[in-house]
């Protein structure tokens, strides 16, 4: 027996130098140290009570030995939680640690007390020198902890084995097997002889087992990896301060690019080295990580600076240090060239914003066309769409929209109703309630002008907009039934500037509406028909437009002036015009009378003929030029296209040739009264039941 104890006690003490010297001046885990220091002493008790004479020597080696029954257990706990990447708090530790303080206090006091052991003796078995004893009540603590420890450390195992944890399964099952051999063969040590002790054995071969393990765990340390190959390599220079910026030490790549450091006293300041000193000077003006570069004479580096943090509390810094002179050269070399690429950038910018320029006005002319289109359908929607675009670019203002997007917004306003150049005209213009039917076909136009714009416009804000600028926030609306938020929100503004404009505009049935009546159906469609947010933005501009100029300002009669010394021209001019109410013609013979009654009256369009006595019409228009810039059509029998161009060249609009042709008369007067002008100006500014 003797010689058994000797040989475990031998292997135990081997294996704590194996892990001491073979990991020397590397991060050994604590636990591993811990549990070969208290193996390895446990067992040289064990040998102790072998050697023992008498029943104090056998007490007091016994004492020895329960330390590795005592504290391996808990230990093993916290290991295999540290192996498994479980945190345990302070607390769980600090009250294990006192539990086992606790019963090791007990041992501690066998020969004062009868607490755990109530009476004891020695004998021999074989060579060596036994402690008979009869537990008292306090031996059942140490129960708990022998079993207790077992089933935690197998349940943390377990545990760890199906969860999806970044340790080793092979230390995982290698854990396992330990746990089963030692509680095997500590049964099976208990059944064969109750007096030999099977625990200086299991100690041994534990022992091996862990420094096994102990080497597999570091491989799978990332920070003892990444440490390692920075040390092995040392290509990266390192300094390390204190948090008052005193030196602390660094490595020989460092003192290579800085060979003055070797003259610097730890816990003293750097002094000697400017660069150093203005990098340590920079850390306390920042609060964060940063980064810095600098230059020898034949080399450059980028550096790095590090909190060195415990608890979250910075206890100094690292500086880090690495040579990048290969790339520093390339930049420079780039560089070179960039001042000579940048004046040949500038010039082509100019070209560029040229082109951009061009780009944007046909962009410009584009949306002016269509909105146009639109408007040439219906008679007396003159000016709705602009007036719609800048409605909405007014909500899109007030809800904080940025420039481009209000820009976006009014453009969409401007071609919301492009789809009604599909719908019959007899259904647009028609003067009395519209059947289903007709109403129905009304409805095709948001989709139609969707599809139209899809595939035109910038971005999809436009099209989509067009599209459903006619849907109810409380989903009763068309074409597809959408319903609050799930209505783009640039359809939503459209909504409620489009149903404004609606009532605010005169129709061939109606004058626009009162402003308070206005009002109140925005109120009545605040969170039924219209979001309630842009209702709200729209009732404090009705508020705010104390003289109500936010309505039609044009009002739906037109004045025509014609200009002829034929009477049967104005006979016919009036003829042709007069199923249509919004137009008033007033006609004067000669070019004299046409000057003179202007600086009287207003007129929307000028009809001048071509031949007239005494004041024919190109004097006429120049005359008219001096004052006014009413548009002018030119009347004439002379189909010779250099006339019409002279006359363009005073500011002549149009031209028609006689005999007239009805339906082109009607078509110039329209298109000359109810133009709606949109210039780039105006695209760049900063700034219910009714439906149109």
């Amino acid at each position: 027996m003797i010689t058994y104890y000797l040989i475990t006690t031998g292997i135990s003490l081997i294996n704590l130098l194996i892990l001491v010297f073979t990991f020397e001046n590397k991060k050994v885990n604590y636990y591993f140290m811990m549990l070969m220091l208290i193996m390895a002493i446990s067992n040289g008790g064990y040998l102790a009570l072998g050697l023992s004479e008498t029943v104090e020597e056998a007490i007091l080696a016994n004492k020895i030995a329960y330390i590795g029954g005592c504290f391996t257990s808990p230990i093993m706990i916290f290991l295999i939680c540290s192996i498994c990447k479980i945190n345990l708090s302070k607390w769980y530790r600090f009250g294990i640690y006192m539990y086992c303080f606790i019963v090791y206090g007990l041992i501690l006091t066998i020969d004062y007390n009868k607490h755990y052991y109530t009476e004891y003796h020695i004998e021999h078995y074989g060579d060596s020198t036994i402690l008979v004893n009869t537990y008292g009540w306090g031996h059942s603590l140490f129960y708990l902890i022998l079993y207790g420890a077992i089933i935690i450390q197998i349940a943390v195992l377990i545990y760890s084995i199906f969860r999806k944890s970044s340790a080793s399964r092979k230390n995982l099952k290698t854990l396992i097997s330990l746990e089963i051999i030692n509680v095997s063969m500590f049964f099976i040590g208990r059944i064969i002889s109750p007096d030999f002790e099977i625990m200086p054995a299991l100690y041994a071969f534990d022992g091996l087992i862990f420094i096994y393990i102990h080497r597999r765990v570091r491989i799978y340390d990332i920070e003892e990896n990444v440490a390692s190959t920075i040390d092995k390599h040392q290509k990266n220079g390192y300094i390390l301060v204190d948090r008052h910026m005193n030196y602390i030490g660094c490595n020989k790549t460092a003192e290579i690019i800085f060979p003055e450091i070797t003259n610097c006293i730890v816990d003293r300041k750097i002094k000697g080295i400017p660069k150093l000193e203005e990098i340590l000077n920079n850390i306390q003006n920042n609060t964060t990580n940063y980064s810095f570069a600098f230059s020898t004479d034949t080399k450059h580096y980028e550096g790095h600076i590090s909190k060195i943090l415990h608890n979250e509390k910075c206890h100094g810094y690292i500086l880090e240090f690495a040579e990048d002179t290969e790339k520093w050269k390339y930049i420079n070399l780039i560089s070179a060239y960039n001042g000579e690429l940048q004046d040949k950038v500038y010039e082509q910018t100019e070209v560029l914003d040229e082109q951009q320029k061009t780009i944007k006005e046909l962009f410009v002319q584009t949306v002016t066309a269509l909105s146009e289109a639109v408007d040439a359908k219906d008679r007396y929607t003159s000016g709705h769409s602009k007036r719609v675009a800048e409605y909405s670019r007014m909500i899109a203002a007030r809800m904080g929209k940025s420039k481009a997007e209000q820009e976006e917004i009014y453009r969409a306003g401007l071609l919301h109703d492009i789809g009604k150049i599909r719908i019959p005209v007899e259904i647009i213009n028609k003067a009395g309630k519209l059947s289903n039917e007709e109403y129905n076909i009304i409805k095709i136009h948001p989709v139609t002008g969707y599809h139209i714009l899809r595939g035109i416009s910038g971005s999809n804000l436009i099209s989509l907009a067009t599209k459903y600028h006619h849907e109810r926030y409380d989903g009763k609306g068309y074409p597809n039934g959408l319903e609050g938020e799930q209505i783009p929100e640039a359809a939503r503004i459209l909504g409620v500037a489009d149903s404004y404009d609606a009532m605010t505009s005169n129709r061939s049935y109606r004058k626009a509406l009162p402003q308070n009546v206005v009002r109140a159906e925005i109120e009545k469609g605040r969170g039924t028909q219209f979001d309630p947010y842009i209702a709200d933005i729209m009732l404090q501009m009705i508020d705010e437009d104390k003289d109500y100029t936010m309505q039609q300002a044009d009002s739906m009669q037109r004045r025509i002036l014609t200009v002829d010394d034929e009477v049967i021209n104005h006979k016919l001019i009036k003829k042709i015009m007069k199923d249509e109410p919004m137009y008033k013609i007033v006609s004067v013979k000669s070019g004299k009378d046409a000057v003179k009654i202007l600086d009287q009256k207003h007129f929307d369009l000028i009809m001048l003929d071509l031949m007239m006595p005494d004041m024919d019409g190109l004097e006429t228009l120049k005359q008219i030029r001096q004052k006014h810039q009413t548009p002018v059509v030119l009347m004439t029998g002379d189909k010779n296209l250099a006339t019409s161009t002279e006359f363009a060249a005073l500011g002549c609009d149009d031209y028609v040739t006689k005999p007239f042709l009805p339906l082109l008369i009607k078509e110039v007067v329209h298109n000359m009264t109810e133009r709606t002008t949109i210039t780039d100006n105006e695209i760049d500014s900063d700034n219910h039941t009714y439906e149109n």
